[in-house]
Formats: structure tokens, sequence, C-alpha cells
């Protein structure tokens, strides 16, 4: 059966994204393989794989460095937060100590599975705390990931709720109002400053607590008091200049190297302000910051537009990190046991994905 690829029903006529359909993953890939789907993550930006059910650890990694994008040098797989361990976990969720490529997320105990012994899961922040964003641009200097992708193993399966968001940045930068589009194109965009490669002491860590998202996710309106409950309202915390200290900066509209698009390339709960590119001056300080990315990104994440993905057993979903951006839907909606892997490398530092 050839390799193709369909629209996804669901999304049609609001985002690029595609099925992929006539491959199965867990079978070496041929290099005519390797160019195609290429070539059609660069088209769609996602791709959805459906029925994945014998693929491993392994074979998941092999896809993310199929492409090339991956930084082969790469050692430590938490972007700076250390090696790691049966015991180390990010996020609630742990690394695999033979593949530490992969990520382990949910919300089930793990008694035995894949060298983790006896772990418990957790899910944590998600639509109302963090919302959307495109992986390392918060706590990463360079290197971002050019690719992500999600797996959800055969024999896990939620009864309701643990969908995950997507939308295109580059039709984000089709629907925006062209004024907002034409000034953010003269923007950086300085994140908040945390642990990363160049710097991984914990002591960078702001305690914020988790970004309180409104306006379908576009929105921070202040830090959450408790992760798990957002009924308990907002910190006493006041975001400054002296916190994005350190911070990572990058374009908030990105031009990819390959195929020239523009796509807005932002994390809106972790943003402080906006910089002028060429004076390096702020040209919106934090309230105004606020703003202007709530209006820029708003048209292209209500309900009716977005892409809620539902998983299924044997789904594997894997995106550009530089033309799509993502949330986790809130995981007080979950009901039933969920387990998901993830793969995200680092690009190389030589060629910084923020690069325009």
């Amino acid at each position: 059966m050839a390799l193709t690829f369909k629209p996804i029903a669901s999304c049609r006529d609001s985002q690029p994204f595609a099925e992929c359909c006539g491959i199965d993953l867990s079978t070496e890939l041929s290099s005519e393989d390797i160019n195609t789907l290429k070539v059609g993550l660069l088209k769609h930006g996602l791709l959805l794989f459906r029925e994945q059910s014998a693929l491993t650890p392994k074979q998941e990694v092999a896809f993310n460095e199929a492409f090339g994008w991956h930084d082969p040098h790469q050692n430590e797989f938490l972007f700076g937060f250390g090696a790691p361990s049966t015991e180390h976990r990010v996020s609630g969720g742990a690394q695999m100590p033979a593949f530490p490529q992969v990520s382990v997320l949910g919300n089930v105990m793990l008694e035995d599975y894949y060298g983790l012994q006896n772990l418990q899961l957790s899910p944590v922040l998600g639509f109302t705390f963090s919302a959307w964003h495109a992986d390392g641009l918060h706590d990463m200097h360079a290197g971002m990931p050019e690719l992500t992708t999600m797996y959800n193993p055969v024999g896990w399966q939620t009864d309701s709720g643990g969908e995950t968001y997507f939308t295109s940045g580059v039709m984000a930068m089709e629907r925006m109002d062209p004024d907002i589009a034409d000034e953010l194109r003269c923007c950086v965009a300085v994140y908040m400053r945390s642990p990363n490669d160049e710097f991984p002491d914990e002591s960078r860590r702001i305690d914020s607590g988790p970004s309180y998202m409104v306006d379908d996710g576009t929105r921070r309106i202040g830090f959450g008091l408790n992760p798990q409950d957002a009924s308990a309202g907002l910190r006493e915390f006041q975001l400054t200049h002296e916190h994005a200290v350190g911070g990572g900066q990058h374009r908030c509209v990105r031009r990819h190297p390959v195929t020239g698009q523009e796509s807005l390339y932002v994390t809106p709960g972790k943003v402080v302000y906006l910089l002028d590119a060429k004076s390096g001056d702020i040209r919106h300080d934090i309230e105004q910051t606020v703003d202007i990315l709530s209006q820029a990104l708003l048209p292209s994440v209500t309900s009716d537009v977005r892409y809620e993905h539902q998983w299924r057993e044997g789904d594997f979903v894997a995106w550009l990190n530089t033309l799509v951006l993502h949330s986790a839907s809130d995981p007080a909606g979950i009901g039933g046991k969920r387990l998901m892997h993830r793969v995200r490398l680092s690009t190389p530092k030589r060629a910084p994905a923020s690069s325009v």
C-alpha cells in the first residue's frame, strides 16, 4: 500500500494537518518513505498515524532522528535538567532509563514499565495552566526542537478527556489582524528565566506558580495558586522586568529556512515583554505584551478552529514545533487510565531554531 496523506476530518476546513496512511512505523523506514514524510511534515505541519500497535520506544527515537533535525551530540534529554534516572521526574513524568529520549506521561502507577519501577505518574498543567506553547521557547536559549512526537501505546486508553490541542502557527499569521502581524514581525519575545542548558541551576526558577490563562488559553491574567485546582485562584505574585534577566529571547515570527513560511512562534504564558528586534529597546511592556499576543493568537485557537486530538490506542502524532503551537487539555477532565510517550530532541545549537 502506498504512503498517502489525507485531511484530518475534524479540522479539514480550519487546519492544514493530515493523516498519513499506508505505513507501519514499526518497520524500517526506507529513504523514500523518510523523504515523503519529511515533505509531508513541512507541508502540513502535523501528521497523524493511526493503528501503530507495534511501535517500540527504540522506533519512536528512530523516527525522530530519521529527518536529520536533531543534535547527534545531545546526551541529556530534559533540556538541561540533568541526567535521567528511575527517580528523576519533570512535570509529573519520567524518562525511560534505556531510552532517555522518551518521556512517559500520564496518571497511572507503573510497576515495571521499560525499567521504570513503582512510579506514580501525575498529570500537571494543561489548558488553564500553561496553554499554548512551542516546546523549548521558554526554557532554552538555542537548539529548540524542530520535531515533537507523542504516542498512545496499545493497552492504555482513557474513557474521556486527555485531548491535545493543536493550531497552525502559519495559518495564525494569516488569521490575525495584518497590523498585529506587521508589529510582531518587529518583535523579540523575552521569557522568564528558568533552568536550562546554559544555566541548569535550579535557583534560576521563578517561583511564580503556573501561568493562569483565559480567552481560549491566549491571555495570562496571573499565576495559579494551586496547579491542581483552578478554583483556588491566583497567587500574590507580581511579574517584573527582573524576572526576564537571563531568560530566553526569540523572534515572535519565525520564517522557516526550508519552506520560507512565516509562523507565529510564541509561548504567551511565559513571555515578560517584547523588544524591538533592531534597537533592542522595550517595544511593548508587560501588560501590552499580554494583550497583543492574545489578539494575535485568539482567532486561531477557538474551539471551532483548533484541532482537538482525541487519543486512541496506537495513535502516533508528529508535528513541527516551529510551525505548530500546542496545548494539553486540562487534566481534571481525564477519565480512566492515561499513558503517553513523548520525544522531543534538540536541534544543533550552531543553527538555532529561532533564526530568521
